[in-house]
């Protein structure tokens, strides 16, 4: 006896409504009638499957006379349609989509159906990324057409075949740096960067946190500061606590008045890793110290935190690991454990 059903699949891209049937008995093999976004359009389908079979018709027919005479979708279209579908990542991230997709993957890949794409084709388009961009880049570029051809449900997906090769990342160990060059750094910052730079090193916090920090999330009895969204094991967002000294409390409520800290202001209005990252930069070349980024700072941290006997559940939880072996391994380097005199930072982030 003939059977039909509309299977649920839930994916991080939303909920899929499969259509699938038998044409007979178990002996028969399941054959799939299609996915779609919506239940309507999968009962429709499934209405239109029972009605062949009621007619002792193969369905199978009836869709690939269909399919021939259905437009398919090329990947730039697929493109446009994964990023209106993706309300689960920051907008930061969807801009970054759209940039990839306007300037290396349409040129190379837009006008085409993704089942016409071949893994072949995949590798030779990273091989002419790889001559003008770095491995990291290449890496990233390659995601989002990973994304968009799993998106597309093409099968197998071309981008992620065994046989597509990704330039070698040479990942270095971050070199956090002594308090000398940091207070040489922070000298040499312009005043805008100043507090933002201090409070990197005091709280462990990464730059994407500070750019979301708002009035709303700060604890002034607490002296701590709420990150929401904080990555978490397995893609889970999660709120964080960063605790700050009360010394750089009272520094941060000196820069704006009471009435004026609204809910949904930014503490940190208009800052951007990259401007963040390239001041550094300019500024360790200015004091002729070797040169560090914002991430060296938040390893700084660690290494301090561990250095003044921190247990290490602690240690983890203050820079949002859920292992302690995370922050053990990768976030303590053997450094003189000497801590910046406040009151310097102080002045200079008044001066």
């Amino acid at each position: 006896m003939s059977s039909l059903t509309i299977t649920t699949r839930r994916r991080k891209t939303g909920t899929r409504y499969v259509v699938r049937y038998r044409l007979g008995g178990r002996a028969y093999p399941i054959t799939h009638a299609g996915s779609f976004k919506t239940l309507k359009e999968a009962k429709l389908r499934r209405d239109l499957v029972a009605g062949e079979l009621a007619a002792g018709r193969n369905p199978a027919d009836l869709l690939a006379a269909m399919m021939e005479h259905e437009p398919q979708r090329t990947l730039s279209e697929w493109g446009e349609a994964m990023v209106a579908s993706r309300l689960d990542i920051s907008e930061g991230r969807i801009a970054f989509i759209e940039m990839a997709l306007r300037t290396k993957i349409n040129p190379a890949f837009g006008s085409r159906v993704p089942d016409a794409i071949r893994p072949s084709d995949v590798q030779e388009w990273i091989a002419t990324l790889a001559d003008s961009l770095a491995p990291r880049s290449v890496q990233k570029y390659w995601q989002v057409l990973a994304q968009v051809l799993d998106y597309s449900e093409a099968s197998p997906n071309p981008a992620r075949h065994k046989t597509v090769k990704l330039p070698y990342v040479d990942v270095e160990e971050a070199t956090p740096p002594p308090t000398e060059h940091f207070l040489g750094m922070l000298t040499r910052l312009s005043k805008r960067l100043r507090l933002p730079t201090v409070f990197l090193e005091q709280t462990g916090a990464r730059v994407s946190e500070l750019r979301a920090w708002e009035w709303q999330d700060v604890d002034v009895d607490g002296s701590r500061i709420r990150s929401r969204g904080v990555k978490g094991r397995r893609g889970t967002r999660r709120v964080l606590w960063r605790e700050v000294p009360e010394w750089l409390m009272t520094q941060l409520l000196d820069t704006v008045p009471p009435d004026d800290r609204a809910t949904g202001r930014r503490m940190f209005p208009d800052l951007k890793e990259g401007t963040m990252r390239d001041a550094m930069a300019r500024a360790c070349r200015s004091a002729g110290i070797p040169l560090y980024s914002p991430h060296d700072l938040r390893h700084r941290r660690g290494s301090l935190w561990h250095a003044s006997g921190m247990p290490a559940r602690e240690l983890a939880e203050r820079l949002g690991h859920s292992k302690a072996s995370m922050s053990l391994d990768v976030y303590t380097h053997v450094m003189p454990p000497e801590e910046a005199d406040k009151s310097t930072i102080s002045v200079l982030i008044g001066a």
